[in-house]
């Protein structure tokens, strides 16, 4: 379904002919959104062959992702109109397009955890560059690329106006490379929420009042997504460029502006800060939730583009994750030396 608005129901349907098949974008006829929501789907990840009507299994799905024989067929292309979006099957020009791109940069950091909240492990996907097209990485390279260049037009601008203001202040190289930092990382945030609405895990909303696509963290889990939506960063729908800069420029206004405060980052079962005082914290869940292994889908792009401008806190290739208090197996050699180092860390996180 592309389109769940009621008697404007819009969806894709697949044609088949001979041995290979295309996709047509149909308005709704009842049957034809009832077949459309069921899609080729016929329990949990199982799905019946477009051509054969043959059942599909998960394991042979697996197989075939693990062997690098999963890939991608545009379905459909959403377009904005003046009434709404608009929706046509894709061109042979569409699909040309978008398999001309060529990445300089792939990363190649492995997807580390299990597939209970990394569902894309399953199927092949063991570094973080197999969640993204080539043309989604092409796009987020060079927004990530224009960060250290924006930096210096800063640094460069900053002193130039100074020079002609004749103020100090604006000449001063330490107060100009703190501006020019600061610049570069609300830049990286919008880079961020680029990356959470720029892969292959991204799905469709078809709800009327959305016709958009949806982020991937609606949960803390990277899952496997059957069809994706990729959006373009220079329009104004959901994920675009500007958009993203505007949220972070949004949030930095709603900062408290008057008051002091500082951050570190520290070991809990070995800090100082909080002897003597009351510490209210959101502790670690157990084994429920690997952020850590979570925060390197950001941590990758997030390096590349501020690595110079922190080299103490991206000196690591991937999140640290030894000293996460949590208690997975797979980390500690099995669930009984998980829970002793969950345990005895939460114990002297207490103490």
């Amino acid at each position: 379904m592309l389109s769940t608005k009621a008697g404007k129901e819009i969806y894709v349907v697949p044609i088949v002919a001979g041995d290979t098949y295309g996709f047509e974008v149909r308005s709704g006829a009842p049957g034809g959104v009832e077949n459309a929501r069921k899609g080729t789907k016929s329990s949990r990840a199982n799905f019946c062959c477009l051509l054969s009507g043959a059942p599909i299994t998960g394991d042979y799905l697996k197989e075939e992702g693990n062997s690098g024989r999963m890939g991608a067929w545009m379905m459909a292309v959403a377009a904005a109109g003046k009434r709404g979006r608009v929706y046509i099957a894709p061109s042979p020009d569409d699909e040309d397009i978008a398999r001309k791109a060529n990445p300089a940069w792939k990363q190649d950091v492995i997807i580390s955890g299990t597939t209970q909240y990394l569902g894309v492990k399953a199927y092949g996907m063991e570094s973080f560059g197999d969640l993204f097209t080539d043309r989604q990485l092409e796009a987020l390279n060079t927004f990530a690329d224009l960060v250290q260049e924006v930096r210096e037009h800063v640094k460069a601008d900053s002193a130039k106006a100074g020079r002609a203001k004749n103020e100090s202040a604006l000449c001063d190289s330490t107060w100009i490379g703190s501006y020019a930092d600061a610049v570069a990382t609300g830049l990286a945030f919008a880079i961020s929420r680029s990356v959470d609405r720029g892969s292959t895990s991204c799905s469709w909303d078809s709800c009327p009042k959305m016709e958009a696509l949806r982020n991937i963290f609606g949960r803390q889990a990277i899952p496997m997504t059957w069809d994706f939506a990729e959006g373009n960063p220079f329009s104004e729908s959901s994920g675009n460029w500007m958009n993203n800069i505007e949220w972070g420029a949004k949030s930095i206004r709603m900062l408290p502006a008057r008051k002091k405060g500082f951050s570190c980052q520290d070991d809990a079962s070995r800090q100082k800060i909080s002897m003597g005082k009351i510490v209210s914290t959101d502790p670690p869940y157990y084994d429920n939730i690997p952020y850590a292994d979570l925060s390197d889908f950001f941590y990758v792009w997030l390096r590349r583009s501020l690595k110079s401008v922190y080299p103490e806190l991206f000196a690591t290739l991937a999140v640290p994750k030894a000293e996460e208090l949590v208690a997975f197996a797979y980390r500690h050699d099995g669930k009984s030396g998980a829970e002793d180092f969950f345990l005895n860390g939460m114990t002297n996180a207490m103490q």
